[in-house]
């Protein structure tokens, strides 16, 4: 197998087609998916390491959850919503311990970044398997942000 670095530089999105093709079937072979969350690369290639991630089971993201979520912290960082889109069909309570935890380190951010994370964190509020499974707290919270960007009180 190619090491991490030439996968990387294969799934760049300004490689032809091909190119980008052989790297994702390469990244589609790695078991350590934290190399494809946010990788050490240019942002170029984090779109391709997201559409991976989206396509592996819960199982397989099951230990990397956090790690997904932080993607969250910019919807505006590539790969972002397509993480956001696969979170939201993800079936394990484990993803509510993950996003108390989120919701718990938004608390120790800077005020602004804390909020937007929120507004992002509450999109995964599309997912009911996921609401069952929350704290009211975090849920009441959370739903405060929902469909409601940067509408904070000051």
């Amino acid at each position: 197998m190619q090491d991490i670095t030439s996968i990387y530089k294969m799934l760049n999105w300004e490689n032809p087609d091909e190119i980008q093709l052989e790297g994702l079937e390469l990244a589609k072979k790695i078991d350590n998916l934290s190399l494809l969350i946010q990788p050490p690369a240019p942002p170029s290639v984090w779109e391709q390491c997201a559409n991976i991630l989206s396509e592996k089971s819960d199982m397989q993201l099951k230990p990397y959850l956090s790690q997904l979520l932080e993607w969250l912290q910019d919807i505006n960082w590539p790969g972002a919503i397509t993480i956001a889109k696969r979170l939201k069909t993800y079936s394990g309570e484990e993803l509510a311990i993950a996003l108390e935890n989120a919701v718990e380190s938004t608390k120790k951010m800077s005020k602004d970044i804390g909020l937007m994370w929120l507004d992002y964190l509450s999109e995964l509020l599309d997912n009911d398997m996921l609401i069952s499974s929350l704290s009211c707290d975090t849920l009441t919270l959370l739903k405060e942000h929902y469909h409601n960007w940067t509408n904070w009180d000051s």
